[in-house]
């Protein structure tokens, strides 16, 4: 069955983690995806100086179902290129810092009269018309600028970020969201546009519940694993690990309570109710902790889908990805490198009743310029003009 973007070419030149996340997901959408790297060493994830078999892990896991082509797009023979590739492109992605695109003659406002129906999608860090446009941005340092670390970790200590890229890979998300929506209004108007996501504004969202405590006179601090919200809510000890529990509900507190076999705790005027039980929260996970620690994590974690009590285990990231789940769900497909052999890639969260996901074809991580002969010779490139550019460094 087709998948829902065939016959959409997309060029690429992002960088990192949020917009090649984007075209993943793309790629796995059915787009063609070209990605665009520098000669040499390929863009900054590769990382072949300091990574085994000269590509890194994480560029590979990003990078299945496209083509890799080399363009040094400083050179004006390498832009006349990249130029006449976007003749057969609907979209052109990239999260370059504000300003490198324009000194390269190839912003939206030196393209867009010239290919009107191109979507040119771009992931910035602040926007690119606010006061921080040109600072350099990085899933860690946005995690400062949106409150985040400031509400991290524990009262008597200073904030902590979280290692995980979330704002990188949301910010793919959302840049796929406007980029579908351009395609369905290029399909009604024939015109494409200029579509933006920056970093800092997805990271406002995923504040709502923060910036409305704020809001309202009621600023959250640091509260390490507790949720002012919920009491009890924490990670708490088991015989073989640790397991958050997180009490939204009274109904939640009940049924807990009936599990630990105190339902005097019931009745107590100091645990009716989640403001009361908050007053004296280190009691609290006292009594809560001591009742875990003489269970199983995973037997608990079974006991409390039964009685619909919001946990979960605290797992490793290894006991992750071993978790047979994510091959079932496809989200850590099998693949090869030619550099690393066996390895594994980023499936997609995206699932459609039409689609099976076997029927999405899945082509290994390109090596460095793999199509760049191939994807040239389609726009007039002969082999002797492509030894030339190989030997004068544009390919």
């Amino acid at each position: 069955m087709s998948l829902p973007l065939n016959g959409i070419r997309v060029i690429d030149l992002g960088q990192i983690f949020a917009v090649p996340y984007c075209t993943l997901q793309l790629a796995y959408l059915g787009a063609e995806v070209i990605k665009i790297e520098p000669p040499g060493a390929g863009e900054h994830l590769r990382r072949p100086d300091s990574s085994p078999g000269g590509v890194n892990y994480s560029f590979l896991m990003l990078n299945p179902n496209k083509k890799s082509v080399t363009l040094n797009l400083k050179e004006a023979r390498g832009r006349e290129l990249l130029l006449k590739l976007l003749d057969t492109a609907d979209v052109l992605t990239e999260n370059y810092a504000t300003g490198t695109m324009e000194a390269l003659d190839l912003g939206y406002e030196a393209l867009h009269d010239r290919f009107p129906r191109l979507i040119y999608a771009s992931g910035k860090g602040y926007g690119s018309d606010g006061r921080w446009a040109r600072l350099g941005a990085m899933d860690s340092t946005l995690q400062a600028a949106c409150g985040l670390i400031s509400v991290s970790g524990w009262p008597d200590r200073p904030g902590t970020r979280t290692p995980a890229t979330f704002i990188d890979m949301a910010t793919g998300s959302h840049l796929v969201s406007a980029i579908l929506a351009a395609l369905i209004q290029r399909g009604r108007t024939g015109r494409g546009q200029l579509v933006e996501v920056s970093m800092l504004d997805v990271c406002i969202p995923s504040m709502t519940g923060l910036i409305a405590n704020e809001l309202e006179g009621q600023p959250t601090g640091r509260l390490g694993n507790r949720h002012r919200n919920a009491c009890p809510s924490n990670i708490y000890p088991c015989l073989d690990g640790d397991l958050m529990i997180f009490c939204l509900t009274e109904s939640h507190w009940r049924s807990l309570a009936r599990l630990m076999r105190r339902d005097d705790l019931l009745e107590s005027p100091g645990y009716k109710s989640h403001a009361s039980r908050y007053a004296i929260v280190g009691e609290v996970d006292g009594l809560v902790g001591e009742w875990t620690r003489t269970q199983r994590r995973d037997d608990l974690v079974a006991i409390f889908i039964e009685h619909r009590i919001p946990c979960a285990p605290v797992r490793s990231v290894a006991e992750v990805t071993a978790d047979p789940e994510n091959a079932r769900r496809r989200m850590l497909l099998d693949s090869e490198s030619a550099a690393r052999g066996k390895i594994k890639v980023m499936g997609t969260p995206l699932k459609f009743s039409a689609t099976d996901d076997d029927d999405r074809p899945l082509a290994p991580p390109p090596v460095l310029g793999e199509h760049t002969a191939e994807v040239l010779a389609a726009i007039g490139v002969d082999a002797a003009e492509f030894a030339r550019l190989r030997e004068s460094g544009i390919v």
